[in-house]
């Protein structure tokens, strides 16, 4: 009897570290720059841009809409012409102008905001 409480208590400690681990992974630490995660500050860092090009502020303060689109497109209108080919395309959205920091994260995993309520099969980069 005392060895199956032992056992229980010892799978129950590994179930929650077990957890304890997901949880940990899925919280997506920022990335630092350049460190080969894969996310949009490699792509920043490899086209040789500062972290002060963006983060006009502080590093604390995501870039603004207008701070994205001064090297992406210049209006969101035109950020719009140049994603025509994807479809749907997400900068010709029906809600408008989006904020960029909606979709694209850069030190970690961007998300597709139209995949809230729409299921299209595209990724955001």
């Amino acid at each position: 009897m005392r060895g199956a409480l032992i056992l229980v208590a010892v799978a129950s400690a590994l179930i929650g570290l077990i957890h304890l681990f997901v949880l940990s992974a899925l919280a997506q630490a920022p990335a630092a720059p350049g460190a080969g995660h894969g996310f949009l500050i490699d792509k920043h860092v490899a086209a040789g841009v500062s972290c002060a090009q963006c983060h006009t502020q502080n590093t604390a303060t995501p870039p603004t809409m207008a701070t994205c689109l001064s090297c992406h497109g210049g209006t969101y209108e035109k950020l719009a012409t140049l994603t025509a080919k994807d479809e749907p395309n997400p900068h010709a959205s029906h809600r408008g102008s989006v904020d960029c920091a909606e979709c694209h994260h850069v030190h970690k995993v961007s998300v597709t905001l139209c995949n809230q309520c729409h299921t299209y099969d595209m990724t955001t980069p």
